[in-house]
């Protein structure tokens, strides 16, 4: 049969992209799969358990001729850069103790049961012999081939590159360029505010008729001209442009919103100590830069026993800690949407593209809200990760079967300013 109707093998593939002199077999395992292999990189019976086991999940021990794999003992990780991997397994033999490299390391350096002798493959392939690793070529990681970086490559999918500084971004400036968009007839009514965080965001605050509330980053208004029609005396501010389009709304409806271009950082200089009743922030702690000043701020802007509600993106969840993509690519059906968890913990800011524009996001872990609401004297009062309903799932299905009905999208927190003791 000609060659060209195998399979090759993907991790042979992915070595000679980086060793080569590598060779490259024909797959005869998982051919259908996204990572056809050979036998060579397939699977290991264990010598302990009987149990198959990928081959960088199992370790030969030349001394006792014995596989062991990492459910029969307890591994250690070694960091060395090699292939397309940062780190190998060691692994104790099950019967001697003694520590031997993961089969896909022992390959690197030349003590595979195979390269050695030890044992012969029970199907055709070509061994490669490192004698040349002074030619493999430098690599950055996370390697392309590794499993989220590997599902990534498959079709387009959002990155969300990081900055490792705000020289050329600021959270005015990117609001800024998104406000004529941002504010469209066509985002106005979108449904995650809707249906998923505006009920919830107004139910946490449970208005009452005349008290003083803040909105923090309130953009083009939805929330303070809802609030100010139930009763509540508002105030919005806003540093962006977005406050442009509320002011023009509030001048022809006149529902006695106050409304000021101000930094959240600047709360303190503006108003009195314990001036408002509530503090609302909605969809914006995670676009300010310093959160931390702000929680501040309103603290000091709120009475005692006030309430603070915020809504967020979810930390763990949406951009830019997680991201999706459907496989197969263009596919329709959410059961093909696939979500991919990048770093929680990396806390550089990310630039987010709404249609073409960028939009400035600074990802933090939910611990570094709550601790720093503590540290301001507020006491949680209550957390919600909104599931969308029966109803909204049978009247949204493209947007909320197996979406918001599974995972949580958005967080938001209750939490109330403490007396002094």
């Amino acid at each position: 049969m000609p060659s060209s109707e195998y399979t090759p093998c993907f991790y042979c593939s992915e070595y000679l992209k980086i060793a080569q002199d590598y060779p490259v077999n024909f797959a005869s395992k998982d051919v259908t799969s996204f990572t056809p292999r050979c036998f060579l990189h397939w699977e290991y019976k264990c010598s302990k358990c009987g149990e198959l086991t990928h081959f960088n999940g199992i370790s030969w021990c030349s001394s006792c001729k014995e596989f062991t794999c990492l459910r029969c003992v307890e591994e250690k990780m070694e960091k060395e850069k090699f292939l397309i991997y940062d780190y190998y397994y060691k692994i104790p033999c099950q019967k001697c103790g003694e520590y031997n490299p993961a089969l896909d390391f022992a390959e690197y350096e030349g003590s595979h049961p195979y390269q050695i002798g030890d044992l012969k493959p029970e199907e055709d392939i070509v061994m490669w012999m490192p004698i040349y690793k002074n030619q493999i070529k430098p690599q950055e990681f996370p390697h392309k081939a590794w499993g989220s970086e590997r599902i990534l490559s498959l079709g387009k999918a959002p990155k969300h590159p990081r900055l490792e500084s705000l020289d050329n971004y600021t959270p005015k400036s990117v609001w800024d360029d998104l406000a004529s968009r941002w504010i469209s007839p066509e985002t106005e009514g979108e449904y995650h505010h809707t249906h998923i965080i505006l009920p919830n965001l107004y139910n946490m605050l449970d208005v009452q008729r005349d008290e003083k509330i803040l909105d923090v980053a309130c953009g083009e208004g939805t929330v303070v001209r809802h609030l100010a029609k139930l009763g509540a005396k508002v105030t919005g501010i806003d540093i962006s442009k977005m406050i442009d389009r509320a002011i023009e709304r509030e001048n022809k409806e006149k529902l006695g919103i106050q409304l000021m271009k101000l930094n959240a950082e600047e709360l303190m200089n503006e108003f009195k100590s314990g001036f408002f009743d509530k503090v609302a922030c909605n969809m914006a702690l995670m676009d300010i830069e310093d959160y931390k000043t702000t929680i501040k701020n309103i603290a000091y802007v709120l009475k005692e026993k006030g309430i603070f509600v915020f809504s967020i993106t979810h930390p763990a969840y949406a951009w830019p800690a997680s991201t999706a993509m459907r496989i197969p690519i263009g596919s329709r059906r959410n059961e093909d949407r696939v979500r991919i968890l990048l770093n929680y913990f990396d806390e550089r800011p990310a630039l987010i593209y709404y249609w073409d524009v960028p939009g400035l996001h600074f990802q933090r872990p939910i611990s570094a809200y709550i601790n720093e609401l503590v540290k301001n004297n507020f006491e949680i009062l209550e957390m919600r990760e909104p599931k969308a309903s029966e109803e909204l799932v049978e009247r949204y299905p493209r947007k909320a079967y197996l979406d918001n009905d599974i995972f949580a999208e958005f967080l938001l927190i209750k939490a109330k300013k403490k007396s002094k003791l």
